[in-house]
């Protein structure tokens, strides 16, 4: 199971780097929040940020550019209102670091997120140079609570998810390394799980199909990135539930390359529908149960 997320007391200047942000209309969701792929995408050029005052302009090509990444959404994320975006580096070690995000709307904070990175030559990794390790050591950070999450090895075959979909890689979702980028990873495990809600609902999907989904749109992303994922290619994205509690369902995700693995995903999202004025609340509880990981 995965242990419950208590968040340290979050402010800016916890933060050594801030940016400011003004939502645009392509990064909000169909209900007007701002998207958790617009999120992600925050957190990236924040990363990118702090890796151009370590390794300056001509920083080494890094393979994977980003081990893992997580979001985790604490509150509301409206359309109007300023954000600020905050980053800095949470841990170095041999040949990685980690950075710390936090996502602030009028003082608030309303989301954090965290990401390793592995620097590399010739496709290996390779030990951090000194001068990076101080420029990194020098926008020290706050550090936010890891989940840690015990994993099946049955979460890297294919047919232990009961759900799948196939996706294929678009051109548009290459980053300058010229492999599917992070936040489109991210998004295909989102449009996955939102493709398994519509599924659960069955016909009790009614009104806004992307309101009603967005409603159990997972509050808790994690993604840990094995190995690149190729343009042209078609991969399949599987699903399944792992934990079921009295308010959350707790997902694994899986993306696959025919029967190899090349990339896990963990969320947490809510396993009740809100009730409307047109019906009651709905607990799908017990349709999840039917799509736990198999052995």
């Amino acid at each position: 199971m995965i242990p419950a997320f208590a968040p340290p007391r979050q402010e800016p200047s916890l933060y050594p780097v801030l940016f400011d942000r003004t939502p645009r209309y392509h990064e909000l969701e169909p209900c007007g929040a701002v998207a958790r792929t617009s999120v992600l995408r925050w957190f990236e050029q924040a990363r990118r940020a702090v890796e151009r005052r370590a390794f300056g302009e001509q920083r080494p090509f890094v393979r994977p550019p980003l081990a893992a990444e997580r979001v985790e959404v604490l509150g509301p994320l409206p359309s109007h209102g300023d954000y600020q975006v905050g980053v800095g580096v949470s841990a170095i070690n041999g040949s990685s670091f980690s950075c710390t995000y936090g996502l602030f709307v009028a003082g608030d904070c309303v989301a954090l997120g965290d990401s390793v990175s592995v620097h590399s030559r010739d496709g290996m990794p390779a030990e951090l140079p000194p001068d990076v390790r101080d420029r990194l050591a020098a926008m020290d950070s706050t550090r936010i609570p890891v989940r840690v999450v015990d994993r099946d090895p049955a979460r890297l075959v294919r047919d232990a998810y009961p759900f799948g979909v196939d996706v294929r890689a678009r051109f548009g979702d290459l980053d300058p390394g010229r492999t599917v980028g992070n936040v489109a990873l991210a998004g295909w495990y989102l449009d996955v799980l939102a493709e398994l809600h519509v599924d659960v609902l069955g016909h009790e999907l009614h009104g806004p199909v992307g309101c009603t989904v967005d409603g159990l749109a997972p509050r808790s992303l994690s993604v840990d990135h094995l190995t690149d994922v190729a343009y042209p290619g078609s991969y399949r994205v599987g699903v399944a539930v792992v934990c079921l509690d009295d308010t959350s369902v707790h997902y694994a995700c899986g993306l696959f390359d025919g029967a190899h693995c090349l990339g896990l995903a963990e969320a947490i999202g809510a396993r009740t529908v809100a009730a409307t004025r047109e019906r009651a609340a709905i607990d799908l509880g017990p349709r999840f149960e039917a799509l736990r990981l198999r052995p």
